[in-house]
């Protein structure tokens, strides 16, 4: 395919001058442009000859399997070319937009070498990205046409979830102490499961802890202590309904929610716990078993890169029954979702009543800022006094639904943007120190 090269506008422009010249000359204006056009394309004619076939320039691509969703790679392209001149070479690829990367560029290869063109990739969307065109265009040395051809060379990139508090825990696993916590065994005042240890009551005991038989032998009240089980299991469900497609200080809550899942995944595997994914909508989806260690952050990482929020209403009853039927044991099961009055009164806080007859629920959601900053404005208009209204009843709503999930059982984290996952992890820790689970 023959195509426009770069420097076909001089060569029209110059063929105008020469029309112009020859005309004044007193060739007749018809005979001068026929002739300056005929030159013209003579010369285009044999540019195009000279350009060589597209075919004989070899190209690759280079990049990283997969990259961190706004973290900073490169792509690569490597250009050969078999011959004896040098010529230009023009490469358009097929690269999203949202990678935020120059898919074209032009570079001159020298005869027989190998040019390598590297631009910097900023992805701004999470995903699979796959791809196979790639455009070759070869101009001939005058660089008036070119000679252009699409090959097939496919490629796969991941743009993994963006691990936005992994600096906040790492400071809170060492402030914490955390292998330590996690590594010996503590008292929890009748919150365990394990016995430890005879003691003296203290007030804030539970009367089934007090072992009678030694209280009549000592005259003095005395108690079981109990010690937690190192090692539990965490199950963290992402809710991937429609609530979660809503953008909460520039990602979506189903974002929020993945940065609180690898937060806790990485705490609990320090400590020696093991952590399962599980996502729902309509539908359950298991995408991770229980595990723990450095290879199982990856398997979340690796799991949750392509989740999107399916707009529909989750069926949180169809969740409750699933986790139900399979739990055999007392499990910490956190739940990241949305609090929405209607919603928690319809439907979820039956389900969550159901799973904290026999475990420990945690609910963890994200809170606007900008909406908790309208409610404490002061309005200096008619507009801004609306605006506090809407804001002021929209956090009624979250307290409301909090409130009904607490009274159902569950502990409710309702966390600014940004601090969901470290609120999570405070509260997994104390649960943990205290032997609570």
């Amino acid at each position: 395919m023959i195509v426009p090269g770069p420097r076909l506008w001089r060569a029209g422009v110059v063929a105008v001058l020469v029309a112009v010249l020859l005309s004044v000359a007193g060739a007749g204006w018809d005979r001068a442009v026929l002739l300056s056009s005929a030159g013209l394309l003579l010369l285009a004619l044999v540019d195009a000859l000279s350009a060589g076939s597209p075919g004989a320039v070899e190209i690759a691509r280079d990049f990283p399997p997969a990259v961190v969703l706004h973290s900073h790679s490169t792509v690569a392209w490597t250009v050969s070319r078999r011959g004896r001149s040098p010529r230009w070479v023009a490469v358009a690829d097929e690269l999203a937009p949202s990678l935020h990367c120059d898919r074209r560029f032009e570079t001159r290869v020298p005869p027989n070498s190998t040019v390598r063109v590297e631009h910097p990739l900023t992805p701004a969307r999470r995903g699979r990205f796959e791809g196979d065109a790639l455009t070759v265009r070869v101009y001939g040395p005058l660089r008036l046409v070119g000679r252009q051809r699409t090959r097939r060379v496919p490629f796969v990139l991941r743009i993994l979830p963006e691990f936005r508090s992994r600096r906040e825990i790492e400071i809170r696993m060492r402030r914490a102490r955390l292998l330590d916590v996690g590594s010996l065994s503590v008292s929890a005042h009748g919150g365990g499961t394990q016995f430890d240890h005879l003691r003296e009551y203290a007030i804030d005991d539970q009367y089934r802890t007090i072992d009678w038989a030694a209280t009549a032998r000592r005259g003095h009240p005395i108690v079981r202590a109990y010690r937690a089980e190192e090692h539990r299991t965490m199950v963290v469900v992402l809710d991937n309904g429609r609530l979660m497609a809503a953008r909460v200080d520039g990602a979506t809550r189903l974002e929020h929610a993945m940065d609180a899942a690898m937060a806790l995944d990485t705490v609990a595997s320090r400590l020696g716990d093991l952590t399962a994914l599980q996502t729902f909508d309509l539908e359950m989806h298991p995408l991770v078993p229980a595990g723990r260690g450095g290879a199982h952050l990856g398997r979340f990482t690796e799991a949750l890169y392509t989740l999107e929020p399916v707009l529909s209403e989750s069926d949180y009853q169809l969740m409750a029954e699933y986790l139900t039927a399979r739990l055999s044991r007392q499990t910490l099961i956190v739940v990241l979702t949305d609090l929405v009055d209607p919603v928690v009164e319809a439907t979820m806080a039956r389900a969550v009543a159901t799973l904290a007859l026999r475990n420990r629920v945690v609910v963890g959601a994200v809170t606007d800022p900008q909406v908790a900053e309208w409610a404490l404005s002061v309005p200096s208009d008619a507009e801004a006094a609306h605006l506090t209204a809407s804001a002021v009843a929209g956090m009624g709503s979250r307290e409301r639904a909090a409130r009904r999930l607490r009274q159902v059982g569950a502990t409710v984290v309702d966390a600014p943007a940004g601090k969901l996952a470290t609120q999570l992890v405070d509260h997994y820790l104390e649960v943990k120190a205290r032997g609570r689970w």
